[in-house]
């Protein structure tokens, strides 16, 4: 597994919903714990300059006075009359971009939350790690006027053990670091599938860590996002770290989304290098 590459440049993908405060103040706490520099994205066929301002105003609003942590945020508005907001947040990303955080949507009325078309499309494209915000009161950073901190609690990689993503360990083992939080790698096998031979690939996955980097590994059977959801509660788990599929192997964040809908956590997409 190659070396760690920490988050040098975050994309925070910002919509117009009440969700956006919240997108943006995790942005803003992972770009700050990671030293990274930070761009405010929104696409909107409003008015640029009124767009322009309402960010300056929602920044001012979430980065504490007298915070250093987090340099002079840029910001990019891009007016989209007509197509898919997704291509202009992908075109950005692929520029200058470690980390995308975006936000998900919910049906009014409904307690479960779905992913938006963009979201959705994020995921399906993604050329850098994605971590995507659902709504509701699970928070993963805390900023003050001192510092930004990272409370996940266990950071969970949930390893699809039919894909060689180099990067999805190696990205869980460095958020793990930042947050000063143990990081477990998860793994959900068929009924009838030998535990002792998926635990001993985990194991394999481990070693390419820092000694004692990996608390411990897990062995679930039976329906992946359901397992991954399970055991995300039972650690308990803010973050889960999860590999996209490579194309041709199903849709590509067709795990995580099921994940997304049914249980309160964060999940970090990370995909296949």
């Amino acid at each position: 597994m190659e070396a760690m590459t920490p988050f040098t440049s975050v994309l925070c993908a910002l919509d117009h919903s009440e969700l956006a405060p919240r997108v943006l103040r995790h942005a803003v706490g992972i770009a700050g714990v990671s030293g990274a520099k930070l761009t405010v994205l929104t696409v909107s066929d409003d008015n640029p300059r009124e767009q322009h301002t309402a960010i300056e105003a929602l920044l001012a609003k979430t980065i504490p006075a007298g915070a250093t942590y987090v340099g002079q945020p840029r910001i990019r508005v891009v007016r989209v009359t007509q197509g898919n907001p997704t291509d202009a947040i992908l075109e950005f990303a692929r520029e200058d971009c470690d980390l995308v955080v975006a936000g998900t949507h919910t049906r009014s009325g409904l307690a479960r939350w779905f992913l938006g078309s963009t979201s959705s499309g994020l995921l399906e494209r993604a050329t850098c790690a994605t971590l995507l915000v659902p709504p509701g009161d699970l928070d993963i950073v805390t900023l003050t006027s001192s510092e930004a901190r990272l409370h996940v609690g266990t950071v969970m990689a949930a390893v699809d053990l039919a894909e060689h993503n180099r990067g999805q360990v190696s990205i869980a083992h460095y958020v793990a670091d930042l947050a000063h939080q143990p990081l477990v790698l998860l793994t959900v096998v068929e009924p009838g599938a030998s535990a002792a031979d998926a635990e001993t690939a985990l194991f394999e996955r481990a070693q390419a860590l820092p000694p004692g980097a990996v608390r411990e590994v897990i062995v679930r059977t039976g329906m992946v996002a359901e397992e991954i959801g399970h055991a995300a509660a039972t650690e308990p788990a803010g973050l889960v770290v999860m590999g996209l599929r490579e194309r041709g192997r199903g849709m590509p964040g067709g795990i995580a989304t099921a994940v997304l809908k049914a249980h309160n956590t964060m999940v970090l997409a990370v995909p296949a290098i």
